[in-house]
């Protein structure tokens, strides 16, 4: 019988970045070795820690083009606001699917009240690039509330279909390439068999505890980056853990990511510089 496992390309441990003052988050791409997961351009894992009137955890108005930026909030409160007059408020296990497409401009903090009595924030921002026939597309938001998610429970593994299909579960997520978004979390002792289409690029990223993937021992913070080849990974909870998976067919294109936006050239980045500054990414009402 062929063996259809896909063989662990590397395991890859986050850097610590700086992202403001006194707070630091995890960063496994894009980093000198690895710049990109195609279709996916950056993945942040921030927190969980405290945010209180003391610290905060704010993004100011600021762009994007190309590309979507997505969080997923497994702990805490986050509010969003956009140019398009879009707006969003998430609470733990909610997801907030951002298209930038021709540009936004967006704002993300938590609501007034939950800075004042003060909580754990902890999530992951994850920037999925669009292929050069929709990176001008329309900008546009959808938040995804964790009661329209579908889950499928595997042998005390608890999978989360965010975008894609997964054993005839649809992800509530819209995409413009293929790609199969998973946030699983299993208990110790616990084992199951993903399966990933083949050709997807792939990776296993675990925010809590400890997995066995495919024989190589990922602690939280790291990143198991698999084989195009091949068409399912074993995965064994050693702790109590959480972990995304992340698939998807790979955009053969260039990618210059520059600051806030991701286009296909230089040129193209310089030029979304210029309309921001000229105010064609719009505002942000009050």
């Amino acid at each position: 019988m062929e063996n259809n496992t896909k063989k662990i390309k590397s395991i890859i441990s986050s850097h610590k970045e700086e992202i403001m003052p006194g707070i630091h988050i995890n960063v496994p791409f894009p980093s000198t070795d690895l710049r990109h997961v195609s279709p996916y351009v950056l993945l942040h894992h921030f927190g969980p820690f405290e945010v209180n009137k003391q610290n905060t955890f704010s993004f100011d108005p600021h762009p994007h083009r190309g590309f979507e930026a997505v969080t997923f909030l497994f702990e805490g409160e986050f509010e969003h606001k956009d140019s398009t007059g879009g707006y969003g408020r998430l609470s733990g296990g909610d997801v907030q699917w951002m298209t930038a497409g021709s540009g936004v401009i967006h704002v993300e903090k938590q609501p007034d009240e939950f800075i004042e009595k003060g909580g754990i924030v902890h999530g992951i921002q994850l920037w999925v690039n669009l292929p050069k026939e929709h990176k001008m597309t329309g900008p546009h938001y959808k938040d995804i509330k964790n009661n329209t998610i579908p889950v499928i429970e595997d042998n005390y593994i608890k999978l989360r279909v965010i975008a894609g299909n997964y054993k005839n579960k649809a992800g509530p997520a819209n995409t413009y390439t293929p790609m199969l978004v998973i946030h699983g979390a299993a208990k110790a002792g616990t084992e199951t068999t993903l399966e990933i289409p083949s050709g997807f690029n792939s990776l296993i990223y675990v925010t809590k505890g400890i997995l066995n993937i495919s024989g190589s021992k990922t602690a939280a913070g790291q990143m198991a980056l698999m084989e195009s080849d091949g068409s399912s990974v074993n995965i064994k909870s050693i702790d109590n853990s959480e972990f995304m998976l992340l698939a998807g067919e790979p955009i053969n294109e260039p990618v210059v990511q520059y600051g806030p936006f991701v286009m296909n050239s230089m040129a193209e980045v310089k030029q979304a510089f210029l309309d921001y500054s000229e105010g064609l990414m719009g505002s942000i009402s009050n």
